[in-house]
């Protein structure tokens, strides 16, 4: 299982899911996707399979969230490599 993690959120995900989630958030542009919100930033909105749940990150946010996937994706490669040499 692969989790990620974020203050009171956790998404647990198979590896096959969780490449499967990267590649449908790696293609989302903050500039084309992001809204303003009440506090004054803008925040992408990213939908999930349950209308009333969504989750929300800044820019910042979003960048070092696509970066710690990209690490855990690098890392499912390298123990898959290590799985098929053994």
């Amino acid at each position: 299982m692969l989790n990620i993690w974020h203050q009171n959120l956790m998404l647990c995900f198979t590896p096959d899911q969780f490449i499967s989630f990267h590649r449908f958030t790696q293609d989302m542009d903050f500039e084309d996707r992001c809204f303003p919100f009440p506090d004054g930033s803008e925040r992408l909105v990213l939908c999930t399979p349950n209308r009333d749940i969504n989750f929300v990150f800044t820019e910042a946010e979003w960048n070092d969230f696509n970066a710690g996937m990209l690490e855990a994706i690098y890392l499912i490669e390298v123990y898959r490599q290590l799985e098929v040499g053994s």
